[in-house]
């Protein structure tokens, strides 16, 4: 039944973004990982999906966390700035876990490069109670699709 759901909203959240660009990277941190973000194709709106390991040792299992995430340029070319945002994270280990998880960071593009410094504190509520504030992390991805500079 979980699976159905997660399949359906990613095909959703897929289809919706067709156009957009696509960026796909390795995570180091206190989650490690694969990061995969779409920037919209317009607006300032992204969404990222990371699958990892996380290194809090009362979380522990691969996770899941689907983020919806505000950009906030700090640059006029709209390379530099933060970003805000907010998801669920699943964690599949001894038994399923479910929480929410916010994030805040900067994002940095340089070319097809895109560079971030995040923040993803994650609160566990569902089949455990329990906050992970162990989760900074870099992740370095690399940019797909024909627009070089997304607009913010």
């Amino acid at each position: 039944m979980n699976y159905k759901i997660l399949i359906i909203g990613i095909a959703f959240l897929m289809t919706g973004n067709l156009s957009a660009q696509w960026s796909v990277g390795a995570r180091f941190g206190g989650s490690s990982g694969v990061s995969l973000k779409s920037y919209s194709k317009t607006g300032n709106t992204h969404f990222e999906f990371i699958t990892a390991f996380n290194f809090d040792e009362n979380i522990e299992g691969f996770s899941l966390t689907i983020l919806g995430e505000k950009f906030g340029a700090f640059s006029e070319d709209g390379k530099l700035g933060a970003i805000l945002g907010v998801g669920e994270t699943m964690v599949f280990g001894d038994e399923f876990l479910l929480g929410v998880s916010g994030i805040l960071g900067f994002d940095w593009r340089i070319g097809r490069i895109g560079l971030q410094l995040d923040w993803l504190p994650t609160w566990i509520f569902v089949n455990d109670s329990y906050f992970s504030p162990i989760n900074a992390a870099f992740t370095a991805r690399w940019m797909f699709g024909g627009r070089l500079n997304p607009k913010y």
